[in-house]
């Protein structure tokens, strides 16, 4: 038990290590040597656990994905309606983003390797899935707009939600994702949500937002 727990350290030492390196100078730029010596850790300690700089990247991005999923699915459970949870959903993998170095850097790489690497695929299909199937909830609820395709939704979401991230990272950082995200749910939700249901849903995401974005300043005063 001892030796596993010293051995996922290590590993969770690498990664963390690697993370560093490629937000300070890039992936391609960031060799294994590198890691190595910010790991500060021998060779056989790196490759004992990834055998190629692409096995790490790989490593990373689905570490940053389970921790992306963990969070939006986070109020899988609750019995509020599913278009508040797929809202509150976006805005956790928001605060996540935001916050936590090993997602991003898993989304950066996700993109990074989406053409041609398998984890990436699967990881992309799995968001679909996951989105369309909080849609078709919302949309037997009644909620959504009748003649709806879910997984259209669920894709458009999904597009958006990672997009919000992509802009946010290139122009502020990431600082702003939030803010994003609020102003792509003003646009989505005329048009999905029925005409009774949106000043609802509007109501919510004031909420929502409001409440993320004074967690997210005064957790960004208090560091």
């Amino acid at each position: 038990m001892v030796r596993q727990a010293r051995s996922e350290a290590t590993r969770k030492r690498i990664i963390i290590s690697a993370v560093q390196l490629f937000t300070e100078i890039g992936y391609a730029a960031a060799s294994l040597g590198d890691i190595i010596e910010r790991a500060e850790m021998t060779k056989g300690a790196l490759y004992y656990h990834f055998d190629s700089k692409e096995a790490l990247a790989t490593a990373i991005i689905e570490e940053g994905s389970e921790m992306m999923f963990g969070v939006f699915n986070r109020i899988r459970d609750s019995s509020a309606p599913a278009m508040e949870r797929i809202i509150h959903g976006c805005f956790l993998v928001g605060d996540l983003l935001r916050t936590d170095m090993v997602a991003r850097s898993g989304t950066h790489l996700l993109r990074a390797f989406g053409e041609y690497n398998d984890s990436a695929g699967r990881i992309y299909d799995r968001w679909i899935d996951e989105m369309s199937a909080r849609v078709l909830e919302a949309m037997q609820e009644g909620d959504l707009r009748p003649g709806l395709d879910h997984r259209a939704v669920g894709e458009t979401i999904v597009s958006a939600m990672l997009g919000a991230e992509l802009l946010s990272n290139s122009t502020s950082s990431g600082a702003d994702v939030l803010a994003r995200l609020a102003r792509i749910w003003e646009v989505l939700l005329p048009a999905v949500v029925t005409d009774d249901a949106l000043g609802y849903f509007r109501q919510f995401l004031a909420r929502e937002s409001m409440r993320h974005t004074t967690e997210a300043t005064d957790g960004d005063a208090a560091g």
